[in-house]
């Protein structure tokens, strides 16, 4: 993932009577999370709410004084995932314990009180996991890559070497070794361990077979799925209760043992730089995939990706095309869109046509296609 802001405390005025910064974000997450049907996420986001600028000390000082958007930077997801971490490591194992494993839900004091201990007892570990970019990456959105590169064979069926920014630890890279069914069409590899089927809304989705080179990613920070400490830290950036999800995750952890990802270490602009200095393959479609990946970067860095992109374009041709997949939220953060950009030096020049919206964690997707 990019870089997040430092942790350079600013004051930041307040007009009388408002709530805090945090309080103000946690309501707007709180209230996101049950509009997409996340009522454990939304009763802690709720909880943390109330609890946070009486009990919060440093963590709560720290959201405050937060430098840069606290949204675009997910500053509460970060602190989810160290509360997540806390329960996993069996320091908090008790109220929260139940509430991230699906038990039976606290009652709203209990959970409060818990928030309460877990903020004042392990305040230094949660700033630590504020200090860093999330790594959920979630696996349920390469589904969206797939529906994009079937509809891409539909006007020409070209195998694809497939390039990844913010990568975290590749598991997205492992897509051709998933079963992905997309409504009524099927594909991937048949008998995996992971199975992606979100709902789909929409037009019908397209056929074809999926053909694979290369895959290959970059990350600032990459994580290793061998590693016992970064398979923790994978599994705490899921939200409380989502037991299919981490049932999920740890089934592409397992593959990923048995396939590693080659994640490299770097900046994806600069790195972008370099592959496409990289000879293409004549017959190969390269494409650049990305999902939630772009609200971390810098204005600069998202130019610099940008100005990449069109430098590359500029020299694709019909039998080595140029294509980039987004998956981001849209600029007023109301809706996700997968987006598909095409340079073939034959009529497509790069622009970004809307091809389907997307459920931030991959549940559905309502496809419009590029037809």
């Amino acid at each position: 993932m990019f870089p997040p802001h430092a942790l350079v405390p600013q004051h930041v005025p307040r007009a009388a009577g408002e709530p805090a910064r945090a309080v103000r974000q946690l309501r707007i997450e709180a209230a996101k999370a049950h509009g997409f049907g996340k009522p454990r996420a939304a009763a802690l986001m709720a909880a943390l709410a109330r609890v946070l600028p009486q009990t919060g000390g440093p963590v709560f000082a720290g959201i405050e004084t937060w430098p840069g958007d606290l949204a675009s930077d997910g500053v509460i997801f970060r602190l989810n995932a160290g509360l997540h971490a806390l329960a996993l490591a069996g320091r908090e194992a008790g109220v929260l314990g139940a509430l991230y494993r699906g038990g039976a839900m606290p009652s709203t004091f209990a959970l409060e009180a818990a928030l309460a201990h877990a903020l004042d007892v392990h305040g230094g570990d949660l700033l630590g996991w504020l200090a860093h970019p999330t790594q959920t990456n979630e696996v349920a959105r390469v589904a969206g890559l797939v529906a994009a590169l079937l509809e891409l064979g539909r006007s020409a069926a070209l195998p694809c070497e497939v390039l990844e920014l913010g990568a975290s630890a590749g598991l997205n890279l492992n897509f051709p070794h998933y079963a992905v069914q997309l409504g009524a069409v099927r594909a991937g590899a048949a008998t995996s361990a992971v199975t992606l089927a979100p709902q789909w809304r929409g037009g019908g989705a397209p056929e074809g077979a999926l053909s694979v080179t290369a895959a290959r990613g970059v990350d600032l920070h990459p994580l290793d799925a061998g590693l016992e400490a970064d398979r923790k830290r994978l599994a705490a950036y899921l939200w409380p209760g989502e037991t299919a999800r981490a049932a999920r995750l740890a089934a592409a952890i397992g593959i990923a043992q048995t396939h590693p990802p080659q994640v490299d270490t770097g900046l994806a602009s600069a790195w972008l730089l370099q592959r496409f200095a990289e000879p293409q393959r004549r017959g190969v479609r390269r494409v650049v995939f990305h999902s939630m990946v772009l609200q971390y970067a810098s204005a600069a860095e998202r130019a610099a990706i940008d100005r990449a992109f069109a430098l590359a374009g500029a020299r694709a041709e019909p039998d080595r095309p140029l294509v980039r997949v987004s998956i981001e939220w849209r600029a007023d953060r109301a809706a996700v869109e997968l987006r598909i950009a095409q340079w073939n030096g034959a009529g497509n020049g790069g622009e970004a046509r809307l091809a389907a919206l997307c459920h931030p964690y991959g549940e559905w997707i309502d496809w419009r296609g590029l037809t």
